[in-house]
């Protein structure tokens, strides 16, 4: 895994890999970026008019901060996605990442970002745009030559439907959320759905979860197989139903979280996990999980070559195998016409925002609070925060809160027609 931080010697955003070894071509470029402003830019020269790389020069631009962060955020999503990549493919690796071919480069956007990860069109133009300059800069200082990065003709309008997809309807009712996990391929596919679902974890988090008990800055933690030792020991003990563990806390370490804006890493959190989930978790232990010494409690698929820990998109990739399955049966009928429909713009991110959803909800209710007057200070906007790992402060508090205030107009509006269904 690929590390970053904030370097107080040199005032700017470095990296470095699992050992901690640095980087060195990405932070001679971001030391040079952040200390100067400076980038450069592809210019044709040719006099007849055509653009020919052979006929290009590389001028120097001046870039705001801003743009400086966005370079630096770009360039790092593009090297945690090669160093999975790299996994399966023994000619590209980190080591060798300045001279990849352009067809790789444009893979990464065009496949990866466009139509895996249904990245916007302005995103995908800030990756373009950040990346350019990365390459621009190697091949300035003679370690690669010009690559032409590029969205491709036939996905821009993908695109451009991508980002149509803040439209659809931002929240999933539990109903199709049970939907979802129904349709799910495997106990591994279902339980990460659920974890997104039913815990609030986003993709990247679900590589968080740890078969063994592990510790942080001294403090011991439960893994996975702890929690299965207390169910079985109240099986074995006969315990009554009303007094089993019902939510089991679990620590889900910053490492594994998104990171925050100053580069310093994401929030460590607890989160809790209902207990009908964790007999899908113990399930998928003792059914489906293949035996092995990988700490990750989620595995890739044991039909794979090689079985380890699952990477960072994989919640991603599952729930878009499992829509197309519920959107084929919507298609044929299948499915209660008072659920809400699942649409092909929704991604696993949805799962996360209704669980969010769910959450601000029941807390404005049991404070007794008005919707319109929710504040990002009141207490169900900072409970969900603490369960989401959100931030508390600055402008996105508020935007937040916004969002949810909107989302359970959406869930009240799927509650309301899911009672007529029923009273008619």
């Amino acid at each position: 895994m690929m590390y970053n931080f904030q370097s107080e010697k040199y005032k700017t955003k470095l990296m470095c890999d699992n050992d901690g070894i640095p980087l060195l071509l990405p932070n001679i470029y971001l030391h040079s970026l952040y200390k100067n402003r400076q980038a450069y830019k592809l210019t044709w020269v040719d006099g007849s008019g055509k653009r020919r790389i052979k006929d290009a020069e590389l001028d120097k631009v001046t870039l705001s901060k801003t743009k400086i962060t966005e370079c630096f955020y770009e360039l790092r999503k593009l090297l945690l996605w090669l160093e999975s990549y790299s996994e399966n493919s023994p000619s590209i690796s980190l080591i060798t990442h300045h001279n990849l071919p352009e067809e790789i480069l444009n893979h990464y956007i065009n496949n990866v970002l466009i139509l895996e990860r249904n990245t916007s069109e302005k995103m995908v133009e800030k990756a373009v745009s950040g990346l350019t300059y990365y390459y621009n800069y190697l091949a300035y200082n003679g370690f690669t030559n010009i690559k032409e990065i590029r969205v491709k003709d036939d996905k821009k309008s993908i695109a451009r439907d991508n980002t149509k997809r803040r439209n659809v309807i931002k929240y999933l009712s539990p109903r199709m959320r049970a939907e979802i996990y129904a349709n799910a391929k495997s106990l591994r596919v279902e339980c990460i759905l659920r974890a997104g679902g039913e815990c609030g974890l986003r993709t990247r988090e679900n590589m968080g979860l740890l078969l063994n008990d592990f510790r942080v800055g001294g403090q011991p933690y439960l893994g996975m197989k702890s929690f299965f030792k207390e169910i079985d020991i109240e099986l074995k003990l006969n315990t009554r139903l009303d007094k089993q563990k019902q939510e089991f806390k679990y620590w889900l370490q910053g490492k594994y979280t998104k990171g925050r804006k100053n580069g310093v890493g994401g929030i460590s959190r607890w989160i809790y996990i209902p207990r009908d989930v964790m007999l899908r978790f113990k399930l998928y232990y003792e059914t489906e999980r293949p035996d092995c010494a990988e700490d990750s409690f989620f595995l890739t698929d044991p039909q794979s070559r090689i079985v380890n820990g699952i990477k960072q998109y994989q919640g991603t990739r599952d729930f878009k195998d499992t829509r197309a399955s519920v959107i084929d049966r919507q298609k044929k009928g299948l499915l209660k016409t008072y659920l809400y429909k699942l649409d092909e713009k929704h991604t696993y991110h949805i799962l996360r925002h209704s669980y969010g959803t769910d959450k601000f909800h029941d807390a404005v209710e049991e404070d007794g609070l008005e919707l319109e007057n929710v504040t990002h200070l009141s207490r169900p906007y900072l409970l969900v925060a603490e369960l989401l790992g959100h931030e508390t402060q600055g402008k996105d508090a508020v935007t937040t809160t916004r969002k949810y205030i909107r989302s359970v107009k959406e869930k009240l509006d799927q509650e309301n027609s899911y009672l007529e269904y029923s009273n008619g």
